[in-house]
Formats: C-alpha cells, structure tokens, sequence
C-alpha cells in the first residue's frame, strides 16, 4: 500500500512539473516574440504581421512568431506598397518629419517628407517599370530588415535589370526615421547592357 501511495505522489509530481513546464515555455515564447524595447501603441502597431501577398515568396521575420507561417512585419508591407504604389506621399508619410531615406547606390541622401516625396517621384520618372518583390523581412525591436528583387529598365537601357536589396527601416514611435538602401550598381548597369559611369539624364 504505501508503495502505491508513493507511485502515486512521484506521478502527481511529475504532471505538476510538466504542467509548470509548459506555462514557463509559452511565456518565453510570448516573450521573445515582443519588441526588444519599450514601444509606444503607435510602435506596437508596426509590430503587428500582415500576409505576405506582396510577395511571390514565403518571407520569414524572426522576431514575430505568426511569421513563421509566412507574413512580414506591417511596416515593411507598407514600405512595399509605398515603393510600389503611384503616390510619393504615400512614402514620405511613413516617415518622421525628419527621416532620411539613404540610397548608397546612387548615391543620394533626401531628408525630411517633402524630399523623400521627391525622390520617389524622381525614380517614377527615371524607372516608370520599377518593382520591387519582396523575398524576405523581419523585425528586431525597432529595426527591420526587408530583401526584395528590385527591377526595371534605366533610360537609355537596351535591356531590364533584376538585382537584389536590402533596405533597412530604424523606427521611432512607429514611423521610419532612417531608410537606408543597398544593392549593386555596377550589376545594374552590367545588366542594363550601359557603360559603368552611366549618370541618369536628371540626377535626383
């Protein structure tokens, strides 16, 4: 009998224990899916997920777990709808009134909404078949990091261009406050069948 009683007890202990187990993961879980700093509710709302319809791929962000089945963080989607869309508001919106949007291949740095405004506007005009897919993005607290294929046909070009960037957003309180852009220029012109000191009809 006490050696039933003590079975028992050993598989009470045990259930506790994986009960306990189970609630302690899932908090980590919970945890590490929230932004590594404070946020603010505006911040918390870029955090949200979003279907990766944008994309013909499956992007993955690390840092929230409903990505995991394939979304991307909801500031990165907007960045791409942005890019994307016809309106150049529609991007400088997404910034502070003093971001900057840095483009290293150009090279070109605007600053504040009306010069992002600009620029977007520039690159519509310079590249009217410009697109951007995006293949993967993630967020890490206050930053986030998108890759897309960036494609289309510079003035002059005898053929299209498709060349990898990746674009990382430092966020505050919710909006971009730096933009900054990296791909390969001499690939572009490569592809683009122009010499390597191309300059556009109207630098930006």
């Amino acid at each position: 009998m006490a050696t039933s009683r003590i079975r028992r007890s050993a598989a009470a202990v045990l259930t506790m224990t994986a009960v306990a187990t189970t609630v302690l993961v899932g908090q980590a879980v919970a945890d590490e899916d929230r932004p590594a700093t404070a946020t603010t509710p505006a911040t918390a709302t870029a955090t949200e997920t979003v279907p990766a319809s944008a994309s013909a791929h499956a992007p993955v962000d690390t840092a929230d777990a409903s990505a995991r089945s394939g979304r991307v963080p909801r500031i990165a989607a907007a960045w791409h709808s942005a890019w994307t869309g016809e309106d150049p508001n529609a991007l400088a919106d997404l910034f502070t009134k003093d971001g900057t949007l840095i483009d290293l291949s150009v090279p070109y740095t605007s600053h504040g909404r009306a010069e992002i405004a600009e620029f977007k506007a520039i690159t519509e005009r310079l590249i009217p078949d410009a697109d951007l897919e995006i293949t993967d993005a993630f967020r890490s607290g206050d930053r986030v990091v998108i890759r897309t294929d960036y494609s289309g046909t510079l003035p002059g070009a005898s053929k299209s261009f498709k060349v990898q960037m990746a674009t990382v957003l430092e966020l505050r309180h919710g909006k971009i406050a730096v933009n900054t852009d990296y791909y390969d220029r001499a690939t572009m012109l490569r592809q683009s069948g122009l010499p390597a000191d191309w300059r556009p009809p109207t630098q930006p």
